[in-house]
């Protein structure tokens, strides 16, 4: 096995610098086109400059967009799971993609992405993120590792939610997917840790907690901190109580 060596304080800043270099440059990159339409139509009418203007903020954003995919498909590439150093190259795809969704997060256009089908469905599957046109992100809702991420039809994420597939622990990085089923609903403020499958026709409650590695089975409701099977689905229920109607009457 190979040994835990811890890294140097002066290669963090290292990163720190050389991703803050990253950013300005996607930034300038996004805005640059739209400042400088703006710069050479200034004497339009303000009624004019004020659409164009509104044109000029969506290109920029669409810029924005594109690059961080373009660097996480085209540069970075596929981020493997499983557990290594922190200090591996494994380790390394995975800090610049993690990097790639915190600068969508904190950018202006963070709204997009969850309140915009176009711009959430280019983001999330230009990261890599599992999903169709059925999904529904709430405000300020967080998934942290979208490439790892596997999302079924008509699945809900409520606002602050948050999705995160990875553990640092003694400088070793554990990266697990995680599975949403079908017609299933993630509740406000609920968390959900590394390796979780979550099953079809689901309800998981407001401010609940999900370990790590725990499978919710098909039609149950979950809620609390840690999560637990506090009952189960409606529509399972009326299933539940055909079926045994049916088997009375036979």
């Amino acid at each position: 096995m190979a040994s835990r060596q811890s890294t140097p304080g002066y290669l963090y800043f290292l990163a720190d610098f050389f991703n803050l270099v990253i950013e300005a440059m996607v930034y300038f990159a996004s805005f640059a086109g739209p400042v400088t339409l703006l710069w050479f139509y200034r004497s339009l009418h303000p009624l004019a400059l004020t659409l164009l203007g509104i044109l000029g903020w969506l290109l920029a954003a669409l810029t924005f967009t594109l690059i961080l995919v373009f660097i996480k498909r085209i540069l970075i590439g596929e981020v493997p799971t499983g557990r290594f150093l922190l200090t591996s190259s494994r380790s390394y795809r995975w800090m610049a993609s993690d990097r790639l969704v915190k600068m969508m997060t904190r950018s202006p256009f963070r709204s997009l992405t969850t309140e915009n089908a176009f711009f959430r469905y280019l983001f999330y599957k230009g990261m890599g993120m599992r999903f169709d046109t059925t999904l529904l992100i709430g405000p300020r809702a967080v998934i942290a590792e979208p490439w790892s991420m596997t999302v079924g039809h008509n699945v809900v994420i409520g606002a602050d939610a948050s999705l995160s597939g990875h553990k640092v622990e003694h400088q070793v990085v554990t990266l697990e997917p995680i599975t949403i089923g079908n017609d299933t609903l993630i509740g406000t403020r609920a968390v959900i840790l590394p390796g979780v499958t979550i099953g079809n026709r689901v309800v998981l409650g407001a401010n609940s907690l999900v370990p790590r590695g725990t499978v919710i089975p098909d039609g149950e409701t979950w809620a609390g901190n840690p999560a637990q099977r506090v009952g189960i689905f409606a529509g399972k229920k009326a299933a539940a109580a055909s079926t045994t109607s049916a088997t009375t009457e036979s």
